[in-house]
């Protein structure tokens, strides 16, 4: 029962923040799961509820990204994605994670520094491209897809709606690549049946809370609420991080 209360505490927090900004939820939720679930069985749950998160908001919002972009972002992130998988093998994962950690910090420190209607003048579907395909490869190393894409949405001259469409679009179609990976490579368990018994009804709820609420905020106050997720999303991965350098 104790176990139950946690999975549902956790994929509910990951819910809420996933619909309140439209990201962070495989983070947020796979702290606590890989404490309390074997890492197969937590990656396959975190994964199938971060897709339902994802595709829930889309719906909701009912806001169609910019394709040529979504589509440069997109088919590229494929790409990266199996090479951030090797990197991962490859080079030193902590000294990656860390130095991703450091980054993520900086620049919402960098952007808070800056006036809230700032836009960067250079773009491009190179750029673009370029962003979706660092986006896979940080993904494929640190399960951070989504990170880069919110990054970089943040700096262009949208409105929130287009933004969340254009980095959750980004989003949704690396997990459903990763899902993919992973069951091809690794079986499903049946105890996945009854997390997602638990799981599927508490994602819906408090993904549906987190999209009122994003409703109600501004575009400024939506803007402080990502650049804080960013830097907390970059303490965390460079905290959990810290402990395997010695290696």
């Amino acid at each position: 029962m104790l176990e139950t209360l946690m999975v549902a505490a956790c994929l509910g927090g990951a819910g809420f923040i996933s619909g309140l900004t439209g990201f962070a939820f495989s983070l947020i939720a796979s702290g606590i799961l890989l404490t309390i679930k074997p890492p197969i069985e937590a990656a396959a749950l975190v994964l199938i509820c971060s897709i339902l998160s994802n595709v829930i908001a889309i719906v909701r919002l009912k806001t169609a990204p910019p394709w040529p972009t979504a589509l440069a972002m997109i088919l590229p992130g494929l790409l990266g994605a199996p090479i951030g998988i090797v990197l991962l093998h490859e080079l030193r994962p902590t000294a990656i994670k860390i130095s991703i950690g450091i980054f993520l910090i900086a620049y919402a420190i960098f952007l808070a520094c800056l006036r809230s209607d700032f836009h960067v003048k250079v773009k491009g579907l190179w750029v673009d491209g370029f962003v979706g395909f660092v986006g896979g490869i940080l993904g494929g190393i640190a399960g951070l897809s989504g990170a880069l894409p919110t990054a970089w949405s943040m700096l262009r001259d949208w409105e929130p709606r287009i933004q969340r469409a254009v980095y959750q679009s980004f989003t949704l179609v690396m997990q459903v690549w990763s899902l993919a990976i992973l069951a091809l490579y690794d079986p499903f368990p049946p105890e996945l049946v009854d997390d997602l018994k638990v799981g599927i009804p508490v994602v819906l709820v408090s993904v549906l809370l987190g999209l009122a609420l994003f409703s109600r905020i501004n575009q400024k106050m939506f803007r402080s609420v990502v650049l804080a997720l960013l830097a907390v999303l970059g303490l965390t991965t460079t905290v959990l991080a810290l402990p395997g350098l010695g290696h």
